[in-house]
């Protein structure tokens, strides 16, 4: 599972979903994917998808779907996103 995770958050970084991330931030996660396995270390992974920007442009949907699968395999629950209707404004 933790590749997995691993996987899932390598293309939410490349696809820009954490650019709005602080600097610091960005550094934590690119360090805790490069670095040695720890034993939460697929949990602390998954902490970052909740902070995910999945309507930027170059997010592919599925990828929220992917990660909505994986967080609810393993209890933790989904990540939700709204969406602003044009109406309720």
């Amino acid at each position: 599972m933790e590749k997995h995770v691993i996987d899932i958050t390598r293309n939410l970084l490349n696809s820009g979903a954490f650019n709005h991330l602080s600097d610091a931030a960005l550094t934590r996660l690119q360090w805790l994917l490069i670095g040695r396995s720890t034993t939460n270390r697929a949990s602390q992974l998954m902490q970052y998808w909740y902070s995910g920007n999945y309507y930027s442009q170059g997010v592919p949907q599925y990828l929220l779907h992917s990660c909505n699968m994986v967080l609810l395999q393993a209890g933790k629950p989904a990540v939700d996103v709204f969406v602003a209707d044009e109406m309720d404004a």
